[in-house]
């Protein structure tokens, strides 16, 4: 009973209200009521986005503030540190640069003392070389009178070696029949091989006359050699092989003082400074068993490289005129 009399209170009182009585009087079409409650709606929207809006502002303010404000400080310190230590780098490359700068002009400096030494050691080689050619000559024609005798057995000459050769010389030698045989000296020496191998000494002499002639001994072997200087020696005996080789193909290799080898081949004389060169020659000659070696009037053979034996029944052969080369040639 109350609650339906309460009700109908209302309802009067809502009916009676002043607003009510209000919208009545004002004669408001529903349409305009409708249309002013969504303006409303729309306003109450807007400003609730407002505030939506401020509360989020201040969350991304306060969210920024609390993380990404700190990232960012040490970002610029890492970034200050970074700055500092490249510039600390571009200190010492400059530093560096300097360095190798001054490296390099000293090398430079080095390299230009070095062309310079360089070119004066090579003047000075030529200089020595030229030098040593020199005294080599000299040394070759201080011994132009000297004879090795090789192969004379031991003690043999006795106490007189002098002696000895010039009662000797005439036999091995028919030219020198009745001629005055001046030897100023006469002596044994030997080298290492010769020690070794339990063979006579060589028998070095002195003539006081700048030439003589070769013959073999009346008996046993032995052979005579002109006395050149170790350099020269040397040289010569670089040309070994190579004479081997020619004498093999037929041909007749002699040696022109002081090393130089010289071939006859078809009427045309070949000179060789090395044995290279000779080798080179040899190497392009047609092969053949023998070669028909072309003679011209006056070659000699050097006993220095072909030796002159006795034959085989111990009688001397006819010598050349410088089968011992004088030196002075």
């Amino acid at each position: 009973m109350n609650t339906s009399s309460s009700k109908e209170a209302r309802k009067r009182e809502n009916e009676q209200s002043p607003m009510k009585k209000k919208f009545k009087d004002s004669a408001i079409s529903k349409e305009e009521l409708n249309a002013a409650i969504a303006n409303g709606i729309k306003l109450a929207l807007q400003e609730q986005q407002r505030g939506l809006d401020v509360a989020v502002a201040s969350a991304v303010r306060a969210a920024v503030d609390s993380i990404l404000v700190p990232a960012l400080r040490d970002l610029r310190i890492e970034i200050q540190k970074t700055n500092e230590t490249v510039k600390e780098f571009g200190s010492e490359l400059e530093k560096v640069a300097k360095s190798t700068k001054r490296v390099q002009d000293r090398v430079e400096a080095v390299q230009t003392a070095a062309r310079e030494d360089r070119r004066s050691v090579i003047e000075l080689k030529t200089q020595l070389d030229q030098l040593t050619t020199k005294l080599t000559d000299l040394e070759d024609r201080g011994r132009r009178n000297n004879v090795r005798l090789v192969g004379l057995p031991e003690t043999v000459e006795g106490s007189d070696a002098v002696g000895y050769l010039k009662v000797n010389l005439p036999k091995w030698i028919p030219s020198l029949v009745g001629r005055d045989i001046d030897i100023e000296r006469a002596h044994r020496v030997y080298d290492g091989g010769e020690a070794k191998s339990n063979k006579p000494r060589t028998l070095i002499f002195r003539l006081l006359t700048p030439h003589a002639h070769a013959a073999a001994p009346t008996a046993g072997t032995i052979l005579f050699f002109p006395d050149y200087s170790p350099a020269t020696t040397a040289k010569r005996k670089s040309f070994s092989s190579t004479m081997k080789k020619a004498r093999d193909m037929g041909l007749e290799p002699f040696l022109i003082y002081p090393a130089r080898l010289k071939l006859q081949y078809y009427g045309e004389k070949k000179m060789f400074d090395s044995p290279q060169a000779a080798e080179d020659f040899l190497n392009s000659l047609p092969r053949r068993s023998t070669l028909t070696p072309v003679r011209r009037e006056g070659d000699v053979t050097d006993l220095a490289s072909n030796p002159i034996k006795e034959n085989n029944h111990g009688d001397p052969p006819h010598a050349r005129e410088g089968n011992l080369v004088d030196m002075g040639e």
